[in-house]
């Protein structure tokens, strides 16, 4: 009974030796061909593909996991994404049978030859390393090597502000070699797969990501740029992408727009207001000042601080005008109505002393009258009358 269990290990044991053998010859045979292709008498690192003759070819393309945040005070944006470098080393080229491609990890990088490539507008970009650097490489039996990298990018981009918030910006990426000249290192899009990849579902909280161009849309397949310094005055082949994103004013019509617009009708209430309610009317056009001044110049620490005037400046500048010009308006009317009863009160005296005057004048002249006939009658008497 207890040997049949123990026929049936040793028969598949004997059905499984042909397989792990094969493995294991398989894995020989890498071994040693990496130790051939390796050599330090047949490859150096320190040399690039081709040296002596034509530059080598980097193909890049770029996949997008997240994009954001966008600084406009410090005028950066970041990105999650796959940095992906392609490119022939004929030094490594292999013939092994049943093998045409095999991936090593990042400790095999240390051993080829890499481009030095680096972010000419990036401010701090560093690689993902948990649980282990993020980065691998795949070597093709004709020589084509796959370089990629995990990475999250920190890129400046220049902030043109003037309609801001309804503005869209352009951010751009470039990208090329710190060390080899255009001599030596050419870098370019694919022309097959789609350059630049976007994780669907990938959104901004302010922006719409509208398009993503590169170069090659201007049918250069790299943009030279000139990079001089003390000692070296050469070509530097670099590509760029270019991030298009447009605003979105939902969180400034919440916050700035629609509460400007209330206060600014709040304000007009007064002119319904009775002129004579003083307290009434000055203590709303205060009201109404200081609530504009709050929320129109109160929250400008989290503003873009530039030294020319923003679209949402002459908005919040015009509402306060309105404002403000209530103010004006009612002091105005004051004022006007205080002269207006003052000149009344003149004229009213003046219309009185007049009066007076008239009054005055007519008994003098009623009395003079009377006198007169008083002195005619007497002297008809003195000179009617016998001695």
């Amino acid at each position: 009974m207890l040997w049949g269990p123990v026929l049936l290990l040793l028969l598949g044991a004997a059905v499984g030796l042909p397989g792990l053998r094969d493995h294991r010859q398989v894995a020989r045979n890498v071994t040693r061909l990496l130790d051939d292709l390796l050599a330090t008498d047949r490859y150096d690192k320190r040399i690039r593909p081709d040296f002596g003759g034509p530059p080598v070819k980097i193909t890049v393309n770029m996949y997008i996991k997240s994009i954001g945040p966008v600084s406009e005070t410090d005028e950066w944006y970041a990105m999650d994404c796959y940095f992906r470098q392609k490119w022939f080393d004929s030094r490594l080229r292999f013939n092994l049978t049943g093998l045409d491609e095999f991936s090593m990890n990042w400790l095999f990088l240390e051993r080829v030859w890499k481009p030095d490539t680096f972010f000419m507008n990036g401010k701090k970009s560093y690689l993902h390393r948990i649980t282990v650097p993020n980065k691998f490489l795949r070597i093709r039996s004709d020589g084509f090597l796959t370089y990629s990298m995990r990475l999250t990018i920190k890129a400046s981009c220049k902030m043109h502000l003037r309609k801001f918030p309804l503005d869209s910006q352009n951010c751009p990426l470039m990208i090329g070699s710190y060390g080899y000249s255009a001599a030596d290192v050419i870098y370019e899009w694919p022309d097959s797969l789609e350059p630049v990849g976007l994780e669907p579902g990938v959104s901004l909280a302010q922006y719409d990501l509208v398009n993503i161009t590169t170069d090659t849309e201007n049918a250069r397949d790299q943009l030279r740029v000139r990079r001089a310094d003390r000692r070296i005055a050469e070509d530097f082949s670099v590509i760029r992408v270019n991030f298009h994103l447009k605003r979105m004013t939902g969180y400034f019509m919440l916050q700035v727009y629609v509460p400007c617009t209330l206060i600014v009708s709040c304000s007009w209430v007064s002119f319904w207001i009775d002129p004579d309610a003083v307290p009434a009317r000055v203590s709303l056009g205060v009201t109404t000042v200081l609530s504009m001044t709050t929320m129109g110049f109160g929250g400008r620490a989290q503003m873009p601080k530039v030294s020319y005037r923003m679209a949402l400046d002459w908005f919040v500048i015009l509402c306060f005008s309105f404002v403000f010009a209530v103010m004006v308006e009612y002091a105005a009317i004051n004022f006007i109505d205080t002269i207006t009863e003052d000149l009344k009160k003149i004229i009213s005296e003046r219309k009185k002393q007049a009066q007076k005057e008239k009054a005055i004048q007519r008994a003098l002249m009623v009395a003079e009258d009377e006198t007169g006939h008083l002195l005619s009658v007497n002297v008809f008497y003195f000179f009617s009358c016998p001695e």
